[in-house]
């Protein structure tokens, strides 16, 4: 079975976006503080300003909001090979699965989540549990077909060779499950 396609560069541009604008930030205030001071001796020397004037173009001023700074959260499997793509075919009382072993992958939350009843041993559905933007799965290193006892050889055989439509127009349903194992690391990015 193909590897999903993921688009990983979508996280480093948002963490290029994020260092941008805190820069950004860090450069207009050092410019607000060195204008404020020059202004304030400026005022000393020059004639002043009539008090109605200044505070009628303070109230004409635009009000800005401050964007708020999005975070996001990355959750990956902290072993090696502790994720499982998993294509379970059926038709009628038959079932065939296809599993492929990843070496690692990663999704990206925008909430931190909550794994407090996560049980390391049984794993973790991260289509079922999580909604997200971006994963990734590194390197399949391991795949295996598990057959019912009930289908011969040459059936086995003849099913492994059709393609996803053709399974389909056979009436074979596809559900597809991607598991994370063991112990996970959660990371703010």
């Amino acid at each position: 079975m193909p590897a999903k396609t993921t688009k990983a560069t979508r996280g480093a541009k948002k963490a290029k976006k994020a260092k941008k604008l805190a820069v950004k930030k860090a450069a207009k205030k050092a410019v607000a503080k060195k204008s404020r001071a020059t202004k304030t001796v400026k005022k000393h020397k020059g004639k002043r300003k009539a008090a109605k004037k200044s505070v009628k173009k303070a109230a004409n001023k635009r009000v800005t909001k401050k964007p708020v700074e999005k975070t996001a959260w990355k959750i990956s499997p902290e072993n090696s090979q502790s994720v499982v793509e998993i294509d379970t075919w059926k038709k009628d009382n038959l079932k065939i699965e296809f599993l492929k072993v990843y070496r690692s992958g990663w999704i990206i939350v925008d909430q931190l989540p909550d794994l407090s009843g996560y049980n390391p041993d049984e794993g973790i559905n991260i289509f079922e549990e999580f909604e997200f933007d971006e994963h990734q799965l590194h390197d399949g290193s391991q795949e295996e077909t598990v057959f019912p006892n009930e289908l011969p050889l040459e059936e086995r055989e003849r099913l492994l060779a059709l393609s996803e439509a053709a399974l389909v127009d056979e009436g074979w349903t596809l559900e597809s499950v991607t598991r994370f194992s063991g112990p996970l690391l959660v990371e703010q990015v």
